[in-house]
């Protein structure tokens, strides 16, 4: 079998393999882009594996023009970069002892070896310039039967490196067809307590992954509850079920991680801090995080009412939330298609005023300045948007004469 797409033969490819063979070197691309391709997937990072130490790799590099990064040499990985894409560049290694959350490695020239030291049968094919596919553990039967197979034995090799177990999950969700084996399971519920020793990062890359995925997501994310792997990232039960419906292919991870949580007992806020932490979120996944948590609105919405939603909380995140809604009342794809089409077309402009607007005309810094900001914004959304920044400003100069009217009259009272 042989590499189908052009990526193999794309000139920054060509150039990082001329300048390794320059060197007396050997070099194949490796893991993922050679399984997604086989997949005809369309590949994104492109991975490649060298007999040369990384230091002649470097060299190499570097005599041919090459910008390169030694983004990992501890651990033999270089990345070259041409046209502002990066490619990583791993010398052939295999493992000298392991604690389950990291290996002491070794340089080796055996292309097996390297292969052996790899998860799953399908992330060990090689591919060389001419688009020859080496497979040393039957990946592409694998791939075939889209049959997820450890390395040798499952335990074994989730005991080296623990994060294996949810990476069996995820590769599970993403390629594979039908129940993962009971061995693979077996194993993984034995080492589940073993997750809480890795990093919050990893586990997070990891789930965010898994939660992309969306064909068989859900039988996987109940196969996790079986084993009592998901408990231990999420610690509160899920129902998985909820993450079945069709509108969900066009969210992101986070609002998927939202949907879950939400089906909780546990308070929102609690659980929504609890996992932010955690899994060691952006701010800016966290924010969207809580957001969805914490906000409910009606499936039932008005013309006026979506577009009053939109303006509140930005196009995205409110068809996110009402997606959410929609999902929890029960609505189906063409009920929820509606809002997303009125959503899409819908024009709104920005808020022509601000507290600095109000300043000019009057107003002191301070709560009071917030909630006319507010009075003005509502009577904004009342005219569907249609007053001016004028008429809007003269609004305000009004609510600001009956505060001072109020003001001199308890005045005159006391």
């Amino acid at each position: 079998m042989q590499i189908s797409q052009n990526w193999i033969a794309s000139k920054e490819a060509r150039l990082i393999i001329e300048a390794i063979e320059k060197s007396g070197g050997e070099i194949r691309f490796v893991g993922g882009c050679v399984r997604d391709n086989v997949l005809e997937r369309e590949v994104h990072d492109i991975d490649l594996a060298t007999n040369l130490l990384p230091e002649e790799v470097i060299a190499a590099l570097e005599a041919s023009n090459i910008t390169v990064i030694p983004t990992g040499l501890k651990h033999g990985t270089v990345t070259a970069v041409l046209n502002q894409q990066p490619f990583e560049i791993t010398t052939l290694r295999h493992d000298i002892r392991c604690d389950g959350r990291h290996a002491e490695i070794e340089f080796t020239n055996s292309w097996q070896a390297d292969a052996s030291r790899r998860d799953f049968t399908f992330n060990a094919l090689y591919a060389d310039k001419y688009g020859n596919i080496y497979d040393y553990f039957d990946g592409l039967e694998d791939l075939r039967q889209r049959k997820l197979s450890f390395i040798g034995s499952p335990e074994a090799r989730i005991k080296e490196d623990y994060l294996r177990i949810l990476r069996a999950f995820r590769f599970h969700a993403n390629i594979c067809i039908g129940k993962i084996s009971d061995e693979i399971l077996s194993a993984c519920s034995k080492h589940a307590e073993m997750i809480s020793s890795l990093s919050g990062e990893r586990i997070r890359d990891e789930m965010l992954k898994l939660l992309s995925c969306s064909d068989y997501l859900v039988p996987t994310l109940v196969s996790m509850q079986k084993c009592d792997v998901l408990q231990k990232i999420i610690p509160d039960k899920v129902s998985c079920n909820v993450l079945s419906h069709k509108i969900l292919s066009e969210v992101d991870s986070i609002v998927k991680l939202a949907l879950l949580l939400r089906t909780t007992v546990a308070d929102r806020k609690s659980i929504g801090e609890y996992m932010s932490s955690f899994l060691r979120l952006s701010k800016k996944q966290k924010k969207k995080l809580m957001f969805i948590l914490k906000n409910n609105i009606s499936t039932d919405l008005s013309e006026k009412e979506q577009k009053r939603y939109i303006c509140l909380f930005g196009l995205e995140l409110y068809k996110d939330i009402i997606k959410i809604c929609c999902i929890e009342a029960e609505k189906n794809v063409g009920e929820i298609q509606k809002y997303m089409l009125f959503a899409d077309s819908c024009l709104i402009p920005d808020f022509p005023i601000s507290g600095s607007d109000l300043q000019n005309i009057g107003y002191r810094q301070g709560k009071y300045l917030g909630e006319s900001l507010k009075m003005v914004r509502n009577y904004w959304e009342a005219s569907s948007y249609a007053l001016t920044k004028d008429e809007l400003l003269s609004y305000a100069k009004s609510l600001l004469s009956k505060k001072i009217e109020k003001i001199e009259y308890i005045a005159k009272k006391v």
